[in-house]
């Protein structure tokens, strides 16, 4: 069973008016303590000087030409200061043996979100704020708004876990039983999916099309079910690479899944449209055989030497730039927090 020992604030968020629009502001990151100064001085130095005294606007071209140039500054710090969550998006999230950390991709600064937490394999949902993380025999929910968790499902046996956002549930594989198994969020009752020719490990799921992808490492198979039709395309199936972890862009609708060379133990990165064609091998190394993802141009992954995660322009194979992390642990899983994974409003609903 999953434990959370203590709730870690992420920040403290300050309410401040500025040019008359009330805003939230992260005060725990250095750069945004910084504006949050900046943005109090400038409003009471604006207020001073265009307001009258029944508070409102005088009408001259400088007061209207600094309006516009404060409402411009405002307009790009809240991409970084003013949001709901550990960081503006995009962030990671990254599982190591007993916290979740969240790192900003824009000033790369980290901080841990949970502390004190087992499990090896998550999930999130962007829309509900709502975060799954399983362990060899239990999935559980942790409301990212108050660090809340609960138990959804016990007496399962778990190697990775995809969340349905639109249907409102979750899929999961369980290796030894040769199964992909799915629960609803609402009866919570544990059905059998479909039984795999192989041992099934990582998992993914493109909600907008009910497509469900998972990797076979001892068949080296990369295969997808439609979950309307049920039609089973295997995309990947190379003798000498071994399928480990995979990852989907749902925007341009293509997989990546990290192969793993028998003989030499090299990994490789590939990608392929949703029906296995325009196959592409990504980047070769050695990598962290379950831990990447992908954001528009950028793929994420780790080297096995734990110390960096590269980001990686996938159309020219330029590492742009690396991002540091705790080299004192192991990770289990990255997720790639972005609301264009998932939209905010879900199909049928305001």
């Amino acid at each position: 069973m999953i434990f959370i020992t203590t709730k870690i604030i992420v920040g403290i968020h300050v309410l401040i008016y500025f040019g008359t629009s009330l805003v939230v502001c992260n005060n725990d990151i250095p750069f945004c303590r910084k504006r949050l100064k900046e943005l109090r001085k400038d409003e009471k130095d604006w207020s001073g000087r265009c307001l009258n005294g029944e508070g409102e606007n005088l009408d001259t071209p400088s007061c209207e030409a600094e309006k516009e140039y404060n409402h411009e500054r405002m307009c790009m710090y809240t991409k970084i200061c003013f949001y709901k969550g550990p960081y503006a998006e995009p962030y990671l999230l990254i599982k190591s043996k007993s916290e979740i950390h969240a790192i900003d991709l824009t000033t790369q600064d980290r901080t841990v979100v949970i502390g004190g937490i087992a499990g090896r394999a998550m999930d999130i949902d962007t829309v509900d704020n709502k975060l799954y993380i399983a362990d060899s025999n239990s999935i559980s929910r942790v409301n990212l708004d108050d660090i809340c968790v609960e138990v959804i499902l016990q007496n399962v046996r778990v190697r990775d876990i995809a969340v349905n956002w639109l249907a409102r549930s979750i899929f999961w594989t369980e290796y030894l039983e040769k199964e992909i198994f799915v629960a609803g969020f609402g009866d919570k009752k544990k059905r059998v999916l479909m039984k795999t020719t192989s041992y099934p490990s990582r998992i993914a799921f493109d909600a907008t099309l009910e497509y469900l992808f998972w990797t076979e490492p001892i068949a080296k198979f990369v295969r997808r079910i439609s979950l309307v039709s049920n039609d089973i395309v295997t995309l990947a199936n190379r003798k000498f690479s071994k399928s480990y972890t995979i990852t989907l862009d749902c925007t341009k609708k293509r997989v990546y899944w990290l192969g793993n060379e028998i003989q030499s133990g090299v990994h490789h990165i590939f990608s392929s449209d949703y029906t296995g064609l325009d196959q592409k091998s990504i980047v070769s190394g050695s990598l962290n055989d379950y831990l990447f993802g992908v954001l528009g141009d950028s793929l994420y992954y780790l080297n096995n030497d734990l110390f960096y995660i590269n980001e990686m322009n996938v159309s020219n194979g330029i590492v742009s730039r690396t991002i540091l992390v705790d080299n004192n642990t192991y990770y289990d899983d990255l997720i790639v927090v972005h609301s264009s994974i998932q939209p905010r409003e879900r199909m049928g609903e305001l």
